[in-house]
């Protein structure tokens, strides 16, 4: 009994100056220190294929990609002012748009609700056709007379379509309105 006693006596001593020389090898934490500007996050890549992020360059690992991450807002954040709005490049390409009209089912009839919801739907490729006009109305840096007088041209061709859309569709929902209500057209 005393010598089983005694070997889990030792196993145990051997398991925790295990773990201590293992907690040894390991790096301590240390706080993070106050910064008052952003942080520069390097995601890298190793010799070996390793992704690593850190906030300073390792030796002999390839910079892939830079983050710079803004320090957190302090103090009351309902009094704070927004820090500055990201800068997006504009865009020149065009919206994909279904501007394919839905196939009626043979004998069935199209209600109220969908053709009010074909209205909406056409108000807003209008109204995005026209905000799609007057953002590409000035002219790109470097933009020759051909390619702006031709992405004019097709900025108003939107317009149009969408201007014949939006008519299809009121006289599309008032033809409706008039055989399901009596009206008059």
């Amino acid at each position: 009994m005393n010598q089983v006693f005694l070997f889990k006596a030792a196993g145990c001593l051997a398991c925790l100056s295990a773990a201590t020389l293992f907690a040894a090898e390991l790096p301590q934490p240390q706080p993070l220190p106050e910064t008052n500007g952003p942080t520069t996050v390097y995601r890298q890549i190793t010799s070996d294929g390793r992704i690593v992020y850190s906030d300073k360059t390792l030796q002999g690992a390839k910079v892939d990609h830079t983050i710079t991450v803004e320090p957190p807002i302090k103090g009351n954040l309902w009094s704070t002012e927004a820090g500055s709005k990201p800068v997006a490049p504009q865009q020149s390409e065009r919206t994909p748009v279904n501007k394919v009209p839905s196939i009626p089912v043979p004998g069935k009839t199209k209600t109220i609700e969908q053709a009010n919801s074909d209205v909406i739907k056409a108000e807003m490729l209008l109204e995005d056709a026209r905000k799609r006009q007057q953002a590409g109305d000035a002219r790109l840096p470097g933009e020759p007379d051909a390619a702006y007088a031709a992405r004019r041209k097709s900025l108003a061709r939107d317009v149009a379509d969408s201007e014949a859309m939006l008519n299809k569709a009121l006289a599309d929902r008032k033809a409706l309105r008039s055989v399901r209500y009596g009206q008059l057209p």
